[in-house]
């Protein structure tokens, strides 16, 4: 098991990727980065 900075690092990759890099189906194809920028 990994520490919990270790636990918190991935979370924040994670989430920086859901919402900057990986399309989503329901937006279209965008990123929900940039359906909050438009």
């Amino acid at each position: 098991m990994g520490s919990w900075a270790s636990v918190r690092e991935w979370l924040e990759q994670f989430v920086h990727y859901y919402n900057h890099q990986r399309p989503n189906q329901a937006l279209d194809g965008n990123v929900p980065v940039e359906e909050v920028q438009n």
